[in-house]
C-alpha cells in the first residue's frame, strides 16, 4: 500500500468509515453525504480519491449530482479527477439524479428516539433567493411537538448548524424522505393543537409544500425488509443486545416515573417485617410487573423501536435493525407478552436497578438516627458487638 493510500485509509477510519467496505461499495450514502458537508469534508473527498475502484467512482458521481453546495461539488470533482488519473472509468450520472439536484426539493432528517420518546425532526429547503429555510423540531412520542424553531440561514451557516448538531446531540441526524418528516410534524402538531401557537407546524408548512400530507408513519429502510413471521421469535430472543448500542444508551424513563416503584422495591428489600428470601422475591416480582406495564407501554414503545430501527439500518447495522423491528412487531401483535420480551425486561431492570440501590442506601442512612431498626440490621449489629468481646 502506498503512503497516499495508507493516509487515505487512516482518514476514513478516523471518520468512522471502513476503507475496505467503502472501496467495495458497501457504504451508506447518507453517512458519506453528511460527512462531506461537515468540517472534514475536504479530507474525506481527498481520501475517497485514493481508493481506485468503480464503486467509489459511482458513489462520488451520485453524491455530486445530489448536492448544490459549491464547495462540496468542488471537493468531489477533485476526487473524481484523481480517480481518472489512476485509470478508473467514471460513470455518467443517472438522469433522475440530475433532475433531483435541479429540483431543489426539501430534505428531511431525523434522529433515533431516546428512551423517553424524544427525538429531533429536521426539514430544510433551498430558497430561490439563496440560503435555506430550516425547520427544527423537538418531538415526543406520543406527546407531539414540544419545541419548534424556524429560520432562514445561509449555506455556510447551515453547514455550521449541522456540525454543531453532530457534536452536541447524543444521537445523529439521518437523512430520510422529507415527506415522512413532514407527516410526522403534522401529526405532532395535531397532538399539541391549541396549546402553543409557536409549536404549530401548520403556520409554516406552506413554505415547504402545498401537497396534502401523507399518513404519518415511521420511515422504513429499503436496506432491511420486515422480518418474516417465522424469524420473529428468534430475533426477539436475543433482543437484549440492543441496549448495548449507542442509540439505546440513554433509553430509560424519567426519575419521577420510576420513583414509586423504586421506593416500593427498597421497602420490600429492607422491610421491618421478617420476610423470607422467597417472599421478598415474590413481592419484588409483582412490583416489577406493574413497573413494566407503566414504564414500557407496548404501542408507544413499538413505535420508538420502529423509528430507531430505521436509523440502525441506514447506518449499516441491519441485524440490529431487524431485531428492533421484530420486538416492535411482537409488542403490536401480542402486547400481553410485554414482560417476557428480553429487550423490555432488560430495559426495565436497567431503569430500576441503580435507583433501587441508591434508595436503599438513603433509607438506611435515615434510620440510623431513628428508633426503627429492621430485624436484619438488628442481627447484624448484635453480631458485630459480639465479635468485639473477648473472654476474661
Amino acid at each position: 500500500m502506498s503512503d497516499r493510500a495508507a493516509r487515505a485509509a487512516a482518514t476514513l477510519a478516523r471518520l468512522g468509515l471502513d476503507p475496505d467496505a467503502v472501496a467495495a461499495g458497501h457504504v451508506v450514502e447518507s453517512e458519506v453525504r453528511e460527512r462531506l458537508a461537515g468540517a472534514d469534508g475536504e479530507a474525506l473527498a481527498a481520501a475517497l480519491g485514493e481508493l481506485p475502484s468503480l464503486p467509489v467512482a459511482a458513489l462520488l458521481v451520485g453524491l455530486e449530482a445530489g448536492t448544490e453546495d459549491r464547495k462540496v461539488r468542488k471537493d468531489i470533482r477533485r476526487a473524481l479527477y484523481r480517480l481518472r488519473q489512476q485509470g478508473v472509468p467514471i460513470p455518467e450520472p443517472a438522469r433522475d439524479q440530475v433532475v433531483h439536484a435541479r429540483e431543489t426539493e426539501a430534505e428531511g432528517f431525523l434522529t433515533a428516539f431516546s428512551g423517553g420518546g424524544d427525538r429531533v425532526l429536521w426539514l430544510e429547503r433551498r430558497l430561490p433567493e439563496g440560503g435555506s429555510l430550516v425547520i427544527y423540531a423537538h418531538a415526543h412520542e406520543p406527546r407531539g411537538v414540544l419545541e419548534l424553531s424556524v429560520g432562514e440561514v445561509s449555506q455556510k451557516r447551515l453547514r455550521a448548524l449541522r456540525q454543531r448538531m453532530g457534536r452536541e446531540l447524543p444521537l445523529r441526524l439521518v437523512r430520510t424522505d422529507w415527506r415522512v418528516v413532514d407527516a410526522l410534524l403534522v401529526e405532532g402538531s395535531t397532538r399539541t393543537a391549541g396549546t402553543d401557537p409557536k409549536r404549530d407546524y401548520g403556520r409554516v408548512r406552506a413554505r415547504i409544500t402545498s401537497e396534502p400530507p401523507q399518513a404519518p408513519s415511521e420511515p422504513r429502510s429499503a436496506r432491511v425488509p420486515p422480518p418474516a413471521p417465522e424469524e420473529v421469535a428468534a430475533l426477539v430472543a436475543t433482543s437484549a443486545a440492543l441496549l448495548e448500542q449507542p442509540e439505546f444508551a440513554r433509553w430509560g424513563p424519567e426519575p419521577e416515573e420510576t420513583a414509586p416503584f423504586v421506593s416500593e422495591i427498597a421497602d420490600v428489600r429492607d422491610s421491618p417485617l421478617v420476610l423470607s428470601p422467597h417472599q421478598q422475591e415474590k413481592r419484588v416480582a409483582e412490583v416489577v410487573r406493574r413497573a413494566t406495564q407503566s414504564l414500557a407501554p407496548p404501542l408507544p414503545l413499538a413505535r420508538r423501536l420502529e423509528g430507531t430501527a430505521y436509523v440502525l439500518a441506514e447506518t449499516g447495522r441491519t441485524t440490529l435493525a431487524r431485531q428492533a423491528l421484530a420486538v416492535a412487531t411482537t409488542l403490536r401483535e401480542h402486547p400481553v407478552k410485554l414482560g417476557t420480551v428480553p429487550f423490555v425486561a432488560a430495559f426495565v431492570r436497567r431503569a430500576l436497578h441503580g435507583l433501587v440501590a441508591a434508595e436503599t442506601t438513603r433509607a438506611q442512612e435515615e434510620r440510623r438516627g431513628s428508633l426503627v431498626v429492621t430485624p436484619g440490621e438488628f442481627l447484624r449489629d448484635r453480631e458485630s458487638s459480639r465479635r468485639g468481646r473477648t473472654r476474661g
